[in-house]
């Protein structure tokens, strides 16, 4: 079922650029390094990625550190600590596409520094795209920073009801295994809270 509230966002890679800090940590490099990657692998990635974003706008009531988002609760005191004064959320999931996995998959038998200079490319592209969508869905709304599954004590488990709020698998093409991990690889989900106006409850 997908719900007619979600919201989709696309890019290409040409509407953002991949922050230089997040592919330097990635590759074990000095942040500030001058870093210049193999033609062959940006021009693969550049092809394979499809930046997809889903997302919602919810409401979230907060009582002895549950977040009660409606169609899920979570009982998490970081999570609670990080939506204090929000009482609605942005609920979103980002992905870089089964295209990336296929060719991370292709590069790890070929060529193993290939392989590992676009795995670090892929992971600091997807964290960028999370960055440039959520400057989007934000738009002249007052917004704390976005906290994921997996951090802290939220406990990863909660990527399920997540994904199936945001019909994930229709909409994005993202699956979570028994271990509650993505495919597409290069996924992310996260939950951002926004501020109350000042004059409203």
């Amino acid at each position: 079922m997908t719900y007619s509230d979600i919201k989709i966002i696309t890019a290409s890679p040409d509407d953002f650029e991949i922050n230089r800090n997040e592919l330097a940590q990635r590759l074990r490099c000095d942040r500030n390094s001058q870093i210049v990657l193999p033609e062959s692998c940006t021009a693969a990635f550049n092809s394979a990625v499809r930046y997809k974003c889903a997302y919602i706008r919810t409401s979230v009531e907060l009582n002895e550190y549950i977040c009660d988002f409606g169609f899920m609760k979570i009982p998490s005191r970081d999570l609670y600590r990080n939506l204090t004064g929000c009482s609605e959320a942005f609920v979103m999931a980002f992905t870089t596409g089964i295209a990336v996995d296929r060719l991370l998959a292709r590069l790890n038998i070929t060529s193993q520094a290939e392989h590992f200079i676009t795995d670090a490319l892929s992971s600091a592209a997807i964290e960028s795209f999370c960055d440039y969508a959520c400057r989007i869905i934000r738009e002249n709304t007052g917004c704390v920073p976005r906290f994921s599954p997996g951090y802290g004590d939220l406990d990863i488990t909660f990527q399920e009801p997540l994904l199936s709020r945001l019909s994930a698998r229709e909409t994005l093409g993202i699956t979570l295994n028994s271990a509650f991990l993505m495919t597409p690889v290069k996924s992310i989900t996260a939950i951002m809270g926004i501020k109350k106006q000042e004059g409203r409850t």
